[in-house]
């Protein structure tokens, strides 16, 4: 189970992603490569997570998402990460419980 501040998702993530801002960059020469490497910035790492919410608290994390707000992202291993851009990148209802959505959700360290 996961938590978007005080919310809880339904059971644990389907999947959780984590994604490196690493601003590194191969340059193709004439007679070689060069790398400009500006290093780690984790100020730009993502989260995604697949999860399912009950509808109710699906309707939760849907106005938080629209009121823009930071959130408390706490995942399934109990780390709590603060200050925390949601965005909501796809919502579908479970075909056989359709008052239970899944939630694709990137957080975003900013």
């Amino acid at each position: 189970m996961i938590y978007i501040n005080d919310i809880p998702s339904f059971r644990n993530p389907e999947s959780t992603d984590y994604t490196f801002d690493d601003r590194i960059e191969k340059i193709e020469l004439i007679n070689g490569n060069a790398v400009q490497d500006y290093g780690h910035v984790p100020s730009g790492d993502v989260y995604s997570v697949k999860c399912m919410f009950t509808r109710a608290n699906y309707l939760r994390v849907l106005q938080l998402w629209e009121a823009r707000e930071f959130v408390t992202y706490i995942d399934e291993a109990g780390i709590v990460n603060e200050h925390m851009r949601l965005v909501l990148r796809r919502a579908e209802r479970d075909k056989n419980f359709p008052h239970y959505y899944y939630l694709t959700i990137e957080f975003w360290r900013v």
